[in-house]
């Protein structure tokens, strides 16, 4: 067999490369939109490009795998500045939620196409993980809050909770009577399957 030779896929690899596309659309519908973000890299006037925060801010960096011909999305992480160096254009960055360091170039990383951005004053952490179902694309625009009820002088109500008023506790007597029911209906469920 030579190199010119095209070898069909058989039915393993087919379903192998079919679940990979499957895996990566996954991933891609979770991942967050900053496109409403400010960008935290600019040109100056001599044409360099420059870093907008300094440090101590915080930073959003969406990064691609640049290694791999499609270049798919790796993540999207929020971090926190400790160190930019204007000339080689290193960051030195701490993610907090992971609690470990980081390093980043804004030269080499636009060229590479990493998104850097600012943070918006809602204090929206895209990268963070929480417990329970995600948010799909979150935006960091608050969501509209429910109206406070009054009551008749104007304060808010206050919700109660645990049992309404006026419902009592069952007497021994009719907590028998209902256990003795359900054993009897068992009773005639398993006679009747027998």
């Amino acid at each position: 067999m030579t190199d010119t030779d095209i070898v069909p896929l058989d039915n393993g690899e087919m379903d192998e490369i079919s679940r990979a596309a499957a895996l990566e659309a996954n991933k891609l519908a979770s991942r967050p939109l900053i496109d409403h973000l400010a960008d935290a890299v600019a040109k100056d006037d001599m044409g360099n490009l420059v870093l907008e925060a300094k440090a101590g801010d915080k930073i959003i960096i969406e990064r691609f795998a640049s290694v791999l011909s499609h270049r798919p999305w790796l993540d999207t992480r929020t971090y926190i500045i400790e160190s930019v160096d204007g000339v080689t254009g290193d960051i030195r960055l701490f993610d907090p939620d992971m609690n470990q360091e980081a390093m980043s170039n804004y030269i080499t990383g636009t060229q590479r196409g990493y998104r850097f951005k600012l943070p918006n004053s809602k204090g929206l952490n895209i990268g963070k993980r929480k417990r329970g179902r995600p948010k799909k694309n979150p935006t960091g625009v608050p969501e509209e809050a429910k109206p406070v009820q009054l009551d008749a002088n104007g304060q808010p109500i206050k919700k109660k909770r645990g049992r309404p008023p006026g419902s009592k506790n069952r007497d021994r007597d009719t907590i028998v009577a209902e256990k003795k029911a359900k054993i009897d209906r068992r009773k005639t469920k398993k006679g009747a399957r027998a």
